[in-house]
């Protein structure tokens, strides 16, 4: 552990750039204990230095003058430097959120986190290391633990939803995803569950969501045939929003919930246009190939949205507020 240098090695190298360096030698420690490298720095210029391992853990929303994670991201994407990013602070505001998603923001975790949280989030640094030229594998994936705390529905149904934001999910289906997930997770909490995962796969069609709790469990057969698909219950309003839910529990044993929905992504085999109606932000996957679509058709027809709209005006205007509005509405 140390602030100076990081030495190679075959296992991930990871930065620590903590307003509070106790939290931060301890994150190093639970790293260090899973034979993951780690080094800490305490101002920028030691960060940045450093920026060139494989995944940068920073804290954001400190103290007016503190070392800023998001502003680090910033410096570090300025310099041309692209490692895994996770961010951790305490009650992340909206902007926040969107901010980090703008600034390719790989994980965001809420204080206080359990060392598994941090454990998983820098680990999955290693499932992109087999990505060749911005190509993953088909079925996208997201694995999140939470502690049941009173805002982990609203964490992993702000994870969740940042998730299919990058998957390139419409608005309306990412509401429903997040919305089904927040009441399942609530459920846990409520039951008194003290760990909560949530494992989402994205098919070609579908996304399947699960959600497992180390909770006391109860009887299925009874509560469901009670919950049925009253709206006045997580159960019930879970069912209106997904095509399928299955729960899986025992009493003492915890709760396996597991929930499908029916979603569209964007595609371009269509020759005639390039629809991106349903869409209200462009993931960096997609604008590399809407880039590389419009390189070899330039007169190809696209379809913006009335957000996608207004962000293309944007561009094209420039600095000048003036002329942001209007060359907004004329796109």
């Amino acid at each position: 552990m140390t602030s100076a240098e990081i030495t190679a090695t075959d296992s991930l190298t990871v930065l620590l750039a903590m307003e509070d360096q106790t939290v931060s030698y301890a994150f190093a420690s639970l790293l260090e204990a899973n034979d993951l490298q780690a080094a800490t720095a305490d101002c920028y210029a030691d960060a940045l230095a450093l920026a060139g391992c494989d995944v940068v853990v920073a804290e954001f929303g400190g103290p007016a003058g503190s070392l800023d994670g998001l502003e680090l991201v910033e410096r570090i994407r300025a310099a041309g430097l692209d490692p895994y990013i996770v961010l951790v602070g305490i009650n992340p505001s909206h902007a926040d959120y969107r901010r980090a998603i703008r600034l390719g923001v790989h994980d965001l975790l809420e204080r206080p986190l359990l060392p598994e949280q941090l454990i998983a989030a820098v680990e999955g640094a290693a499932g992109t290391a087999g990505e060749v030229d911005g190509e993953s594998d088909e079925r996208a994936t997201l694995e999140l633990i939470l502690a049941a705390h009173p805002r982990a529905a609203e964490a992993a149904a702000r994870d969740l939803i940042s998730w299919a934001v990058r998957c390139d999910i419409t608005p309306a289906a990412r509401a429903r995803i997040g919305s089904a997930v927040a009441e399942i997770v609530a459920n846990s909490v409520d039951a008194g569950a003290t760990t909560i995962e949530v494992e989402a796969t994205m098919g070609a069609r579908e996304l399947q969501v699960e959600v497992r709790d180390d909770g006391p469990g109860f009887d299925t057969a009874a509560v469901l045939a009670e919950a049925g698909v009253d709206a006045a219950t997580g159960i019930g309003r879970t069912q209106a929003l997904c095509e399928e839910l299955q729960v899986a529990s025992e009493i003492g044993a915890g709760t396996a919930v597991r929930i499908r929905f029916g979603v569209s992504v964007l595609e371009f085999d269509d020759p005639d246009r390039i629809d991106l109606s349903d869409l209200d932000f462009l993931a960096p996957g997609t604008s590399k190939e809407l880039l590389a679509t419009l390189e070899e058709d330039p007169n190809a027809p696209v379809i913006l949205s009335p957000a996608l709209a207004v962000v293309a005006g944007r561009l094209l205007a420039g600095p000048d507020p003036r002329r942001a509005l209007q060359a907004a509405l004329w796109s």
